[in-house]
C-alpha cells in the first residue's frame, strides 16, 4: 500500500489480479506508487483517499465497466483533470472509442501491452504531476512576488475567460472526441506557460529543435537570438558550455538528459534555465531524436541568491554584536582596574596620614596622592570626552591658533613623563605655517593624546619626534617613535574605541584604550584626517594628523575669514554659521 510520503500514484484498475501484477511490474521502474482496484467501487473509494497522476483502467470489468466508471470521475472536479489511459483485451469499433474520448481518455492501449510505450505514456503524465505539485510549491515560497503573481492571476483570469468565450462558440462545431482532446490540450499547455515551460524536440541529424512555444519570448530574447534552429544553447553562458556539452555527451550514452545551465541576454540579464529529456533512438540503435522540457528557473534562482545573502548579513551582524559585546566585557575589566588603581593608592596615603602616624617625607606623600588623583581625573575627563564626541553634542570653540604653541605646550607638559623613561622629545616646526582657525584645547589635546601614546609604548632612552610641515592641501602634524610598533593585524583597530593590543589586566601601558579614538574624532570635527602606521612589532609607528589648507588664516582688510567644514566661518575671531 501507498504512504503519505509517496510522491505520485497511479490508480490501476482491472478485475483480474494477475493483469494488475503486470501492470506493476511494467511500471516498477518510474518511481511512483500503486493502488490496486478489481471494480469501479473499489476505484472510486480510492480516488476519495488520494490524489492520483493518471489512471489506468480496463474497459471491459463486471458491473461499472471502464466508460462508466471514467464518466464518474470526469463529473468529480478532483478528479475531471486526472488522465485516464483505457485498456482492452477485445476489439473496439470507432462508436466505443469516441466513447471513451468522450468521457475525458487520453488514449487506448490494447493487450498485450508494450511495456516500453505504457512506461512512455505513464511518465509524461507523472512528469506533469510533479512539474504541478513543484509550481504550486515555488508559488509558496515566492511570497515577495505576490503583486507580480496578482497581475499574472489577473492576466490569466482574463485569458480563460476569452479562452472559455473561444470553446463555447465553437463547442457546437466540434465533435465530442475533439472538445475532450482540444480541453487536455488547452490544459498542458497553460499549465506550460504558468510554469514557464516548455517542451521541444531535438532532431538530432538535422540540429533543428521543434518547440511547443515561441522560446525566445518565454525567456525574455529578441526574435532572432537563438538562430533559425531555435538552439536556447546560442547564447548559453561562457562558464556554463561546457557543462551543457558533457550533459548532452552524457544523454547520448545513458539516454536520460539532465542539465541547468545560465543564458545571456542582450542586455546581459542572466536566465537560469534547467532542462530534462530523454533520448529517442531508432530499431538499429541509432539516435533519432531526443524529447524533453526547458523552464526559467531564475525566479527561484534569485530568491535562493537573496535568502543566502540574507543569511550571510545576520551573520556578519551576530558577529559583530558579539565582538561589541567582547569589547563592552573587556573595557569594563580594563575601566575597573585603571580606577582602582590609583584610587587604593590614595586610600592608602590618606589612611596612614589620617592615623597620625609619623611620615618620613610628607610631600612625596602628598605628591603620590595628587599624581594618582590626576591619573583618576584624567581617566574621567576622557570618558566624558569619549561620551560627547560619540554623541555629537561636542562644539568646537573656534578660535585662530598658533601651531607652534600648541606643539610646545603639549610636549612641555609631557616632558616630566619623557624624562622619567629617558626618552627624548625632538619637534621640527616649519616657520612657515600661519595660525589656522581650530579649537586650540582639543588640537592641544590631539598632540598630547598621539606623543602620550608614543612615550607610553616607547622603550626606555627611546624617542618622539613632532613634526609640523605643511602642504599643498593641508597642514601636516607626525607623531614618530621607535618604540615596540603596531601589529599589521591590530593596525586597521587602532583608532577603534576601548580598542587594546594588549587588553588582559597584567598589560605593561596603563589606559582605558580611548585615547587614539578621542584624537580621530576631534581631527574629524575639523575636517581632518588622521592615519597609523607601522613596519610591525618593535619597528616603532608613526601617526599623522592631515588639517585641511583651508583652515589656515589669511587677512583681508584687517580681518580674518576662515570656510569650515561644515559651513562655520570666522570673522574677527568669533564663529558664525555661514548659512546666515
Amino acid at each position: 500500500m501507498p504512504t503519505e510520503t509517496d510522491d505520485a500514484r497511479i490508480l490501476i484498475v482491472d478485475d483480474d489480479a494477475r493483469n494488475l501484477d503486470a501492470l506493476e511490474v511494467m511500471l516498477e521502474s518510474s518511481g511512483c506508487s500503486f493502488v490496486r482496484a478489481q471494480s469501479g467501487d473499489e476505484a472510486l473509494i480510492a480516488m476519495l483517499q488520494y490524489d492520483f497522476a493518471a489512471i489506468i483502467l480496463d474497459i471491459r470489468m463486471p458491473g461499472m465497466n471502464g466508460i462508466e466508471l471514467a464518466h464518474l470521475v470526469k463529473q468529480r472536479r478532483r478528479t475531471r483533470d486526472v488522465p485516464i489511459l483505457f485498456l482492452t483485451a477485445h476489439l473496439v469499433d470507432d462508436a466505443d472509442v469516441l466513447r471513451g474520448y468522450g468521457v475525458g481518455a487520453v488514449d487506448y492501449l490494447s493487450k498485450p501491452l508494450n511495456a516500453d510505450i505504457l512506461r512512455s505514456k505513464v511518465a509524461v503524465f507523472v512528469e506533469l504531476f510533479r512539474k504541478t505539485r513543484q509550481l504550486a510549491a515555488i508559488n509558496a515560497a515566492l511570497q515577495t512576488e505576490a503583486v507580480e503573481r496578482h497581475r499574472a492571476q489577473q492576466a490569466l483570469a482574463q485569458a480563460n475567460q476569452e479562452l472559455e468565450l473561444r470553446v463555447a462558440e465553437r463547442t457546437a462545431a466540434l465533435t465530442v472526441a475533439h472538445r475532450g482532446v482540444r480541453e487536455n490540450e488547452e490544459r498542458l499547455r497553460l499549465a506550460m506557460d504558468v510554469a514557464q515551460m516548455a517542451a521541444w524536440e531535438w532532431d538530432v541529424d538535422a540540429g533543428r529543435i521543434t518547440w511547443s512555444t515561441d522560446p525566445e519570448a518565454l525567456f525574455g530574447f529578441p526574435a532572432g537570438a537563438f538562430g533559425p534552429e531555435l538552439r536556447v544553447t546560442r547564447a548559453v553562458h561562457p562558464e556554463d558550455k561546457a557543462r551543457v556539452e558533457a550533459a548532452v555527451s552524457s544523454a547520448l550514452a545513458t539516454g536520460l538528459y539532465e542539465c541547468e545551465y545560465r543564458v545571456v541576454r542582450p542586455s546581459a540579464a542572466v536566465v537560469w534555465v534547467t532542462e530534462r529529456g530523454q533520448v529517442l533512438r531508432r530499431g538499429d540503435g541509432t539516435v533519432e531524436k531526443i524529447v524533453g522540457v526547458s523552464r526559467d528557473v531564475s525566479a527561484q534562482r534569485r530568491a535562493e541568491q537573496e535568502g543566502e545573502r540574507l543569511l550571510v548579513r545576520e551573520r556578519e551582524a551576530r558577529d559583530e554584536a558579539e565582538r561589541q559585546s567582547r569589547f563592552k566585557d573587556e573595557f569594563l575589566a580594563t575601566l575597573s582596574h585603571e580606577l582602582r588603581t590609583p584610587i587604593n593608592a590614595i586610600l592608602g596615603w590618606l589612611s596612614i596620614l589620617s592615623r597620625g602616624e609619623a611620615v618620613r617625607d610628607p610631600a612625596k606623600a602628598i605628591a603620590v596622592i595628587q599624581r594618582n588623583a590626576q591619573m583618576q581625573a584624567k581617566l574621567i575627563e576622557d570618558l566624558l570626552e569619549m561620551n560627547k564626541l560619540t554623541s555629537g553634542t561636542a562644539r568646537l570653540d573656534v578660535a585662530l591658533v598658533d601651531v607652534k604653541s600648541t606643539v610646545d605646550n603639549a610636549l612641555q607638559a609631557l616632558q616630566p613623563t619623557a624624562e622619567a623613561k629617558g626618552i627624548r622629545l625632538t619637534a621640527d616646526i616649519d616657520p612657515a605655517v600661519p595660525q589656522m582657525a581650530a579649537d586650540g584645547r582639543r588640537l592641544q589635546q590631539v598632540i598630547w593624546n598621539l606623543v602620550h601614546n608614543a612615550i607610553k609604548f616607547t622603550p626606555d632612552q627611546g624617542g618622539v619626534e613632532v613634526a609640523v610641515t605643511r602642504t599643498s592641501t593641508s597642514v601636516q602634524i607626525r607623531v614618530t617613535d621607535n618604540g615596540q610598533g603596531i601589529s599589521p593585524d591590530f593596525l586597521p583597530y587602532v583608532f577603534d574605541r576601548f580598542r587594546q593590543a594588549d587588553s588582559s589586566a597584567t598589560r605593561g601601558a596603563w589606559g582605558l584604550g580611548i585615547g587614539l579614538s578621542i584624537a580621530k574624532h576631534i581631527v574629524e570635527l575639523h575636517g581632518g584626517t588622521i592615519v597609523a602606521t607601522s613596519g610591525g612589532s618593535g619597528q616603532g609607528s608613526t601617526f599623522i594628523v592631515h588639517l585641511p589648507a583651508s583652515r589656515l588664516a589669511t587677512a583681508t582688510n584687517g580681518s580674518v575669514e576662515v570656510p569650515g567644514p561644515h559651513g562655520l566661518a570666522l570673522q574677527d575671531g568669533t564663529m558664525h554659521s555661514a548659512a546666515g
